[in-house]
């Protein structure tokens, strides 16, 4: 059994596909409050349409795919897993491990990762356990409109620093892989 934890998720769920992504800046929040990364959850419900939500802070209520920090000492799964309970009350299974996106600025003094999952919806309720999370409000959307959502959050900027264009890119990625794969 190997002791890397990306080799051994990508034994259980797929290997990722690795994709660079250059910024102009990813020192804005979530990245400083989460050193140690994240996980991005494209969310398949029963139905065959996937999860977006938006929060109280995001401009003109934007929807992206539901993510979530990595704490210090946890692995990844287990964040999965964490995180789709606090922010949707959902019971899913994960289908496959997508993609790592590592994001760097373009001066390379930072660097951060994301790690994309396909899950589905097994049951449950569809809500916020985690007040703090300020979601107001989740949509469905079928595969073949994911990629409508990537330019509007391009567009948005969170004080000039292209805060959207380090969100579109997991929708992006997500939405290339769902075109290309069975789901």
């Amino acid at each position: 059994m190997t002791r890397d934890p990306i080799v051994a998720l990508g034994q259980r769920y797929g290997a990722p596909k690795r994709i660079l992504r250059r910024l102009p800046s990813i020192e804005f929040p979530p990245v400083n409050e989460r050193a140690h990364g994240e996980v991005c959850m494209a969310i398949l419900r029963p139905g065959g349409r996937f999860l977006l939500h938006t929060k109280r802070s995001y401009p003109n209520a934007v929807m992206r795919l539901p993510s979530g920090g990595i704490k210090p000492g946890e692995d990844i799964e287990h964040a999965l897993k964490r995180e789709i309970w606090e922010e949707t009350n959902l019971e899913c299974t994960v289908d496959r491990f997508v993609a790592i996106l590592q994001y760097e600025d373009a001066s390379d003094r930072a660097s951060f990762r994301t790690h994309l999952f396909l899950v589905r919806e097994i049951s449950g309720v569809l809500r916020s356990n985690d007040p703090t999370e300020h979601i107001t409000e989740w949509c469905e959307v079928a595969p073949s409109e994911l990629l409508n959502y990537a330019p509007l959050l391009a567009g948005m900027n969170s004080d000039g620093r292209k805060w959207g264009l380090f969100r579109a890119a997991a929708l992006e990625t997500h939405a290339g892989y769902s075109d290309n794969a069975s789901l």
